[in-house]
C-alpha cells in the first residue's frame, strides 16, 4: 500500500458509480512527491535513549535540536518533535541519511529511514530506529513527444476548382479569379462548419475520439510507469490537458472545463487533470504543445499522458467563402514517444500590431493588416532560425532535418514563401530545378493535409506535422522535422522532432477513407451560404442551432461520435450534447448531480426525438434498376481500372497489409443502368433455331421490334438480342435460361452465359400455351419505352418447316476435335453412325448437336462420380451439363460402328439411344502423341487446352507459351498476390494422362519426378516460385517439355 508521508492519508478509493473498468486496469492512485520518494514516516516518539548514531550528512553543531514544527522540511514534521529534543550533539558526522541503534526507554515511537549512512554521535530523544531499504518508482522521461494526433475537422467542404468558377462570375469577382485560389494559394479544398458547432465543441470531439482511439486499440503504456504495471483506466490515464485557440468564446470559462465534462461523466469522476487554456492569434495551440510536453518531461509529471489541443475556426463571410477553414486536433504527449522532441528549440516574441480581435469588436472576423502581418511572419522565421542555429553550434539546420513543417497562414502559399525564405538563409545559390527538389521532398509531405482544410489558425502546425508522420510512416524513421509555427501579435517558435518510431497513425490514404471522407459532405459553391449562420453566432444569447435544417440537411446526417451546439441560453452558458438532435439523451448511468443543481438543458430540451427514415419500399423500377446494375458491375473490370498507389504496414496490426488503389483517369464505370438514348438503333436475334447465326428484327409501328422463328427438333431454343448487330451490345436475361419474366440488361459486352430459354416440352413448370412441337412458330417481341421488355408467344396454326439439327461426335481418338456423324443411309431416318479403331487410347467419347457445346448428349453412369459409361446406360441432354462419356471396351485394332438414333416424331431423351459393334480388325494405327498446357489461364481446361508445338517430324519435344500475372495461390488469403503461374500439361486432352510432378508448386530448380498418370489433381509446377525465375508481371514463358527416347519426361521453362 502507497500511503502519503508528510500529509493527510489518501481517502480510500471510492467504488465506481457508473461505468465498469476492464480487468487490469485501475483508477489513478497519486504517486509520492519527489521528497516522499526520500523520506519516511515519522511518527510521535517519547523517552531517554542513548545510542550510536549515523545522522544527517553534514556538521550539526550546537544548536536546540528540531524542536519545532519542522517546516523546513516540506510537508512538516506533524507533531511536536519531542522524539528529536536534545542539543544536536548527536548528529555530528556525515552521512547519506540515518542509521543507528538507540536503546532506552519510551512509548512505542519509531523512526524509519531509508538510506543508509556513516557517523557517530549521541542521539538523544528516545524510540526506536529502524533500517529500511528505499523504494523508488522509476518515472524518469525520456524522448518526450508525441505518440499520435487525433485530427478532427466537419463534414462540409466544397473543391476550390469549382468555387473558382462560381467567383467568375459577374455578379461576384469576375474571371480573373481563376487559378486564384488553386495555383495563387494553392489549395485544393476547404472544410467549414455551421451554426451547430463551434471550437469547444470541436475539442469535446476530439478529445472523446482520441480516448477512443486509445482504448480500442490499445495504446496505454501507464502502467510502465504505475508501482503494479497495470495501466490506468483510459479516463483516468491522462495528467494534463491544455487547450489552444484564437477562437474564444468566454473571457473566463475555459475550454478546458468544458471538456472536463467527459472525464467526469464516463471516468467516475474524474477531476485531477492539470491545465486550462493558452490564448494567442494562432499560436496558442503550440504554446499547449511545448507546455504539455515540458510537464511531461518535469519533475512534476505524474506516470500520464499530456494532451495538447489546438481548436480554431477560420471563419469567412460569403464573399471570401475560400478562405474558410476548420479542424482541431489533439497531440498525444508522452515518453519514449515515436516522434520526440530533439536537440534545441528557439522562441521570438514581439510586439507587433498586425492582427487582433479587440473586446466588443462587432464582429467574429480580426482587425488586420494582411501584408504586414506577413512581414512579421517572416521577420519571426528569421529570428527564431538565428536564435536556433546559433544554439546547434552554427550548423546549418538544412543539415540537421530532413522534412520541414510551417505555420498556414493563409494556404499553401504562405508555406511555401516561409520555405523559401528559410532555403534562401542557407543556401542562396539555390535555383530551379534543385529547389523544387528540396520543395517537394522536405515541404510537400506536411501540406497534403492543410490544402484540403484551409486556414485553421492554431491548429495548423499539427495539422501538418501529422501530414508528415502520415505520409512518410516507415520512410521517416531515423528523419527529423523542424517545425515553426507562429501566432500574430507575435509569437512564434521553432523546434524539432525525431522519428524514432513509426507513430499511433493510419497511413494517409486510409485516414482519408477511415476518417476525412467518410461521413464528408461535399456542397456546391452556392450552398456555402450554410457557413454564415456561424458567423452571426458572435455575441448571440438565447440560441438555438438552425443553420442544417433551414438549408435543408437532414439530421441524418450528423455524425454520432461528434459533438453539437445544442443551445446557448440568456447568460451565454453553452450545452452540448454528442450526435446533436441524430442521438438519444445520454444514458442515466452517465448524468451528474451538477445537470440538475445547474438546471442544464439537455438533448430533449432541444426538439423531438429524430427518428430514422423508414426505407423506402422499392418499386418495380427500383428493383429492376438495382439489378441492371448489378449485372453490368464488372469485378475483373474494375479491378484493372484502379492502379496501386500504396502497399502500407497497418499501424496497430504489424502483420496486416493494406493497399490503396486509385482510379485511373480513362477507366471505364462498373456499374450501369443504361437508359435509352434517343438514337436510331436496329436489333438483331441470335438463337439455336439456326446455329446462332444473327438476324435481324422487324421494327413495328409501335415501336417495338419482333421476330419469327420455327421450333426445331429440342422443343426448345435459347437466344440474346444484340443492339446494331454488335456483339458488345448484347441484352440478355439477369439470370441464366430467364423466362419472358426475367429483367432484360443491356445493351452490354457481358452475360455471355446468360440466354432467354423458350421451352416448349411439356414441363410442369412450362405454360400450356407455350408448348409445342417441332416445325410449330413463335413470335419474339422486345419493346424499349421506360423499361426493357421482351416477351414471347406462339402462332396458333401456323407451322413451318425447322431446320434439320446435325450430330458431332468428339472422341479419344481426334482429341475429342468434332467429327460429323453422318445420317445411316441403311437404318430408318434418325440414325447417325460412323468408324473408328481401337488404339491405346482407348474409345471414349460424347455427342454434340450443332457443334454447340450448350447441346450435348452424354450418358448417365449408373454410379455418381464416374467419369465413362457403357451403352446400356441412360441417356441425358442436349444441354451444357454433359461430363461423363461413354467407354468402348474392346480390342486393339478393333474397328466399331458407333451410332446414334434420335426419334424425329419424339425428341425427349428417352427415345435416343446409343450402341456400337465391332465390324472389322485392322493393324494398329497408333496417333502422333500431342500435349496441351492447362491451367489458370484456361480454367484448368474447362475453358479450353493450350495446344503445344513440336519441330517437324520431332515428336520429343514439344513447347509452349504461359504469362505470369499477379495471383493468390492460396484461397484463404486472397490479397497476398505474387507474380506466378501454376501449370501442368496433359496427353490427347485425357484426364488420365495428366503430365504433373511428384510435387505441388514445384519450381525448375526442385528435385523432382515428371510423371503421366491420373493422379496429378492437386501437384503441378508453378512459374515464378523461385527468385530465379525473375518473373514479372505480364511475362511470357516458354514452356518445354522433353521426352527422352526411354520415355523419361523434363519439363524446363525460360522467358521468351
Amino acid at each position: 500500500a502507497i500511503r502519503r508521508v508528510l500529509g493527510p492519508p489518501l481517502p480510500a478509493a471510492r467504488a465506481p458509480a457508473r461505468q465498469a473498468r476492464p480487468a487490469l486496469v485501475r483508477p489513478h492512485v497519486a504517486m509520492p512527491s519527489p521528497m516522499e520518494d526520500r523520506m519516511g514516516q515519522m511518527v510521535e516518539g517519547k523517552g531517554e535513549g542513548k545510542g550510536e548514531g549515523k545522522g544527517f550528512k553534514g556538521d550539526f553543531k550546537g544548536g536546540k535540536g528540531f524542536k519545532g514544527d519542522g517546516k523546513g522540511f516540506k510537508g512538516g514534521f506533524k507533531g511536536d518533535g519531542k522524539g528529536f529534543k536534545g542539543d544536536g550533539k548527536g548528529f555530528k558526522g556525515e552521512s547519506k541519511g540515518f542509521k543507528g541503534e538507540g536503546k532506552g526507554k519510551g512509548e512505542d515511537g519509531a523512526m524509519v529511514a531509508f538510506d543508509k549512512g556513516k557517523g557517530k554521535g549521541k542521539f538523544k530523544g528516545g524510540g526506536q530506529m529502524q533500517v529500511q531499504e528505499r523504494i523508488v518508482y522509476q518515472r524518469q522521461s525520456r524522448n518526450a513527444g508525441i505518440h499520435t494526433i487525433e485530427i478532427y475537422s466537419p463534414q462540409f467542404w466544397f473543391e476550390q476548382t469549382e468555387m473558382e468558377e462560381f467567383d467568375a462570375r459577374p455578379d461576384r469577382y469576375g474571371p480573373s479569379v481563376i487559378g486564384k485560389y488553386t495555383k495563387g494559394i494553392g489549395q485544393i479544398q476547404a472544410r467549414f462548419c455551421t451554426d451547430d458547432e463551434d471550437p469547444v465543441s470541436f475539442v469535446m470531439t476530439v478529445c472523446h475520439r482520441l480516448l477512443e482511439r486509445m482504448e480500442e486499440k490499445g495504446f496505454n503504456e501507464t502502467g510502465r510507469y504505475q508501482p503494479d504495471g497495470i495501466p490506468l483506466g483510459i479516463y483516468h490515464s491522462i495528467g494534463r490537458i491544455d487547450v489552444g485557440t484564437e477562437s474564444i468564446i468566454d473571457r473566463s470559462k475555459s475550454m478546458k472545463s468544458y471538456l472536463m465534462d467527459i472525464f467526469e461523466r464516463y471516468g467516475d469522476g474524474e477531476a485531477n487533470i492539470e491545465g486550462v487554456d493558452q490564448y494567442n492569434a494562432c499560436y496558442g495551440g503550440q504554446a499547449c504543445g511545448l507546455a504539455v510536453v515540458s510537464w511531461v518531461e518535469s519533475d512534476r509529471w505524474d506516470g500520464r499522458y499530456g494532451i495538447a489541443i489546438a481548436t480554431d475556426i477560420s471563419e469567412a463571410h460569403p464573399f471570401f467563402i475560400a478562405f474558410v477553414g476548420a479542424a482541431t486536433t489533439a497531440a498525444l504527449m508522452f515518453p519514449d514517444a515515436p516522434m520526440a522532441h530533439h536537440s534545441q528549440r528557439a522562441s521570438a516574441i514581439l510586439h507587433r500590431l498586425d492582427f487582433c480581435k479587440p473586446v466588443g469588436w462587432h464582429d467574429m472576423a480580426p482587425v488586420t493588416d494582411g501584408k504586414y502581418s506577413v512581414e512579421c511572419y517572416l521577420d519571426a522565421l528569421d529570428s527564431c532560425y538565428a536564435t536556433l542555429r546559433k544554439k546547434v553550434n552554427d550548423r546549418e539546420l538544412f543539415q540537421i532535418t530532413d522534412y520541414n513543417a510551417f505555420h498556414t497562414g493563409g494556404g499553401y502559399h504562405i508555406v511555401k514563401k516561409a520555405f523559401e525564405r528559410l532555403l534562401r538563409n542557407e543556401r542562396p545559390e539555390c535555383r530551379g530545378a534543385e529547389r523544387d527538389a528540396l520543395t517537394e521532398a522536405r515541404l510537400h509531405p506536411s501540406c497534403h493535409i492543410l490544402k484540403r482544410v484551409g486556414p485553421c489558425h492554431t491548429v495548423s502546425s499539427f495539422l501538418n506535422t501529422a501530414s508528415v508522420a502520415m505520409s512518410k510512416m516507415e520512410q521517416a524513421l531515423g528523419k527529423v522535422l523542424m517545425v515553426f509555427t507562429y501566432g500574430s501579435g507575435c509569437a512564434s517558435s521553432m523546434y524539432q522532432l525525431r522519428f524514432d518510431d513509426i507513430p499511433y497513425f493510419d497511413p494517409l490514404e486510409i485516414w482519408y477513407l477511415k476518417r476525412f471522407y467518410r461521413d464528408s459532405i461535399k456542397i456546391q459553391p452556392e450552398q456555402a451560404v450554410l457557413h454564415q449562420p456561424y458567423v452571426e453566432t458572435w455575441m448571440k444569447f438565447e440560441y438555438k442551432p438552425y443553420g442544417r435544417q433551414k438549408y435543408g440537411f437532414d439530421p441524418e446526417t450528423l455524425e454520432d461520435d461528434v459533438y453539437y451546439l445544442g443551445e446557448i441560453d440568456k447568460f451565454g452558458r453553452r450545452f452540448y450534447h454528442r450526435g446533436g438532435l441524430k442521438t438519444l439523451p445520454i444514458d442515466n448511468k452517465y448524468k451528474l448531480p451538477v445537470d440538475v443543481a445547474e438546471g442544464r438543458p439537455n438533448r430533449k430540451h432541444w426538439g423531438p426525438m429524430h427518428e430514422k427514415p423508414p426505407e423506402k419500399e422499392k418499386t418495380a423500377e427500383d428493383v429492376r434498376r438495382q439489378i441492371e446494375y448489378d449485372m453490368t458491375f464488372d469485378h475483373a473490370a474494375e479491378e484493372q481500372a484502379y492502379m496501386e498507389i500504396a502497399d502500407l504496414t497497418d499501424t496497430y496490426r504489424r502483420d496486416q497489409k493494406v493497399k490503396i488503389l486509385k482510379p485511373l483517369p480513362d477507366s471505364k464505370p462498373q456499374g450501369t443502368t443504361i437508359e435509352p438514348d434517343g438514337l436510331p438503333h436496329t436489333y438483331h436475334i441470335v438463337g439455336t433455331w439456326n446455329r446462332r447465326k444473327p438476324q435481324e428484327m422487324r421494327q413495328n409501328s409501335d415501336g417495338s421490334w419482333s421476330f419469327e422463328f420455327t421450333l426445331g427438333d429440342n422443343r426448345w431454343e435459347e437466344f440474346y438480342l444484340m443492339q446494331d448487330n454488335d456483339p458488345a451490345k448484347r441484352i440478355y436475361p439477369h439470370v441464366e435460361k430467364g423466362n419472358k419474366d426475367a429483367v432484360a440488361v443491356g445493351p452490354h459486352d457481358g452475360g455471355v452465359s446468360h440466354f432467354w430459354l423458350l421451352d416448349c416440352r411439356d414441363r410442369v413448370d412450362v405454360p400450356e400455351d407455350q408448348t409445342g412441337m417441332p416445325g410449330d412458330k413463335y413470335l419474339v417481341t422486345f419493346r424499349w419505352k421506360k423499361f426493357k421488355e421482351l416477351t414471347w408467344l406462339k402462332l396458333e396454326g401456323e407451322v413451318g418447316e425447322a431446320e434439320p439439327g446435325q450430330y458431332f461426335i468428339a472422341g479419344s481418338w481426334t482429341d475429342f476435335e468434332l467429327v460429323e456423324m453422318l445420317p445411316d443411309s441403311k437404318r430408318r431416318r434418325g440414325w447417325y453412325s460412323t468408324e473408328v479403331q481401337m488404339t491405346s487410347l482407348g474409345l471414349e467419347f460424347k455427342l454434340l448437336r450443332n457443334e454447340d457445346y450448350t447441346q450435348v448428349i452424354y450418358p448417365v453412369p449408373p454410379k455418381r462420380g464416374d467419369r465413362t459409361a457403357s451403352q446400356t446406360s441412360a441417356i441425358a441432354g442436349p444441354d451444357p451439363l454433359g461430363k461423363t462419356s461413354w467407354k468402348v471396351d474392346g480390342v486393339l485394332g478393333g474397328v466399331y460402328r458407333i451410332s446414334f438414333f434420335r426419334d424425329p416424331e419424339d425428341c425427349e431423351p428417352a427415345s435416343m439411344r446409343v450402341e456400337w459393334t465391332k465390324v472389322d480388325d485392322r493393324p494398329v494405327k497408333e496417333l502422333d502423341p500431342t500435349f496441351y498446357l492447362i491451367g489458370p489461364f484456361n480454367d484448368w481446361g474447362e475453358k479450353g487446352m493450350n495446344k503445344m508445338r513440336h519441330p517437324p517430324g520431332n515428336l520429343s519435344v514439344f513447347t509452349g507459351e504461359v504469362t505470369v500475372e499477379e495471383m493468390a495461390l492460396d484461397e484463404k488469403a486472397p490479397d497476398k498476390k505474387k507474380v506466378l503461374m501454376p501449370f501442368k500439361m496433359v496427353q490427347h486432352k485425357m484426364p488420365t494422362r495428366c503430365v504433373h510432378p511428384d510435387k505441388d508448386k514445384c519450381t525448375q530448380l526442385m528435385e523432382h519426378k515428371v510423371l503421366m498418370d491420373d493422379k496429378g489433381k492437386d501437384l503441378s509446377w508453378l512459374i515464378g516460385g523461385h527468385p530465379a525465375d525473375k518473373a514479372k508481371k505480364g511475362d511470357v514463358f516458354t514452356v518445354k517439355l522433353q521426352i527422352a527416347p526411354g520415355g523419361e519426361m523434363t519439363v524446363s521453362w525460360a522467358k521468351s
